[in-house]
């Protein structure tokens, strides 16, 4: 039984770590993911959502401090019973979402409900955009956690294990670093959860050798890197970027749809002389959608769903004892998911409404300042910002800022800071996904993103030319 606890508390606390650090690596982003969580649509706590992002940090920071404790042995009872309870809410959270998507999938409408009434939150953010689980995955994922954390919970409580030995800790810790390694290099590509648990962990130990197993101790030194890691994730930019706008993706690239990167995919097999494998088998298979009609038989009264495949291939519109498909109870539904691409909702226009995104790509350079609300636009950047964009106009670089602002709202504020670039509107979900700062510059070469910066981080434009 001993063996199976340790066990369990090695990868029960090395999950919690890797998992943990993921989120706090871009905590913005899990705060945007509370936010669907806390919709009135959703589970309706709107008075939380101006509350996210220290509900974030606190959450994942406990994440990952409870991870380390559990390695360590410290507090077993209180350790375990906190991650029992989370992992016990997180599986209701995750079966509540999934169930919303069921749902949804089978919710038709009628003549009083048209349009499915709730939110469903897409993807549970257990691992951010690193791993995107869909709520029904990540279900999954707690029901195999909770069969690990029981184990765990119930040793505590019986007292079979308590604050570590020397050699406890060096077997624990290095067995877990060993898997910590294996996951971080094989599913993130990324080194960093390696380096943070030796020194987390470490610090931990050298408070446990010099003044003795005072787990208070060993616990402040383990918050002190969690905290540092946070402050500077926020203040600047996430240390590992999984999203569509990179450093070093092409945004071209990120939109192409299944079919044209299976066109490619087909040309490089032949070039290769290899065989061509199925859309479906290469992962690039199309979304199938189909629409759904009610028709109405005329003679009789008596109503009949069809889909938009069953529809064309009967030509019931030429029988005209069938009615047009009723539009109220007209719905679509996903038969088959499959690829989508990354970035499929930039589409900036200018403030006439003339669609930007083709010529904004096709720009040999250009910068882009990016504002989820110009509202929040933080002043104090402002002179930086604009002795910044002045250089690059005056280099030939075109500069735009990008916001979801209208033509008044951009023009008053425009006029009121003294900024001489044109602004553009784009949906504000797609501006939170560029870059996790208000406001933020990225820098693009033909449709590549070369760099990005905080609002934290402005750089000198004289530095900047030399380096690229």
């Amino acid at each position: 039984m001993n063996t199976i606890v340790t066990i369990c508390r090695i990868l029960v606390g090395s999950l919690f770590i890797v998992s943990g650090l993921i989120k706090v690596n871009d905590v913005v982003g899990f705060g945007y993911k509370l936010e669907e969580y806390f919709a009135e649509s959703a589970l309706n706590f709107p008075g939380l959502v101006e509350y996210v992002l220290p509900i974030a940090i606190f959450i994942v920071i406990g994440e990952v401090l409870l991870g380390i404790a559990l390695l360590l042995g410290a507090w077993p009872k209180i350790t375990t019973s906190l991650i029992l309870f989370m992992t016990v809410f997180f599986l209701w959270l995750t079966n509540y979402t999934a169930s919303c998507i069921d749902e949804r999938e089978d919710f038709k409408p009628s003549a009083s409900v048209a349009s499915f009434p709730k939110t469903c939150v897409e993807t549970c953010g257990c691992f951010g955009d690193a791993i995107p689980l869909e709520p029904r995955q990540s279900f999954y994922k707690d029901v195999i956690l909770l069969i690990f954390v029981i184990p765990v919970f119930l040793g505590a409580w019986t007292r079979r294990f308590k604050l570590n030995t020397w050699n406890q800790d060096m077997m624990i810790i290095g067995i877990s670093l060993l898997l910590i390694a294996a996951f971080s290099i094989l599913q993130l590509d990324w080194w960093f959860p390696i380096s943070f648990t030796i020194i987390a962990c470490g610090l931990a130990l050298v408070m446990k050798k010099y003044f003795g197993p005072k787990e208070w101790l060993m616990a402040l030194a383990a918050l002190v890197v969690c905290a540092y890691v946070q402050y500077d994730t926020y203040n600047h930019l996430p240390y590992k970027d999984y999203r569509g706008y990179a450093i070093g993706k092409n945004i071209l690239d990120q939109m192409k749809p299944a079919s044209v990167l299976y066109e490619e995919y087909k040309e490089k097999a032949i070039a290769a002389g290899d065989s061509i494998k199925t859309a479906k088998e290469v992962g690039l298979a199309e979304p199938k959608t189909l629409a759904f009609y009610t028709l109405k038989n005329k003679n009789t009264g008596a109503t009949k769903e069809v889909d938009s495949d069953q529809y064309m291939s009967s030509r019931i519109w030429e029988d005209t004892t069938w009615s047009a498909p009723i539009p109220e109870l007209t719905y679509s539904k996903v038969m088959e998911k499959g690829y989508t691409p990354k970035i499929m909702d930039f589409a900036p226009t200018d403030m006439d409404g003339n669609e930007m995104k083709d010529s904004l790509l096709a720009l040999d350079k250009v910068f882009w300042i990016i504002s989820k609300d110009i509202s929040h636009w933080d002043k104090a950047v402002m002179d930086d910002l604009k002795a910044f964009t002045k250089k690059a106009q005056a280099d030939g670089i075109p500069v735009y800022a990008i916001t979801p602002a209208d033509y008044e709202q951009a023009e008053t504020f425009r006029h009121e800071n003294g900024l001489d670039f044109p602004f553009l509107i784009n949906d504000q979900i797609e501006l939170k996904i560029i870059v996790r700062s208000n406001p933020g510059i990225v820098y693009l070469e033909k449709a590549t993103v070369m760099n990005m910066w905080s609002k934290n981080d402005i750089p000198d434009y004289d530095k900047v030319k030399a380096d690229k």
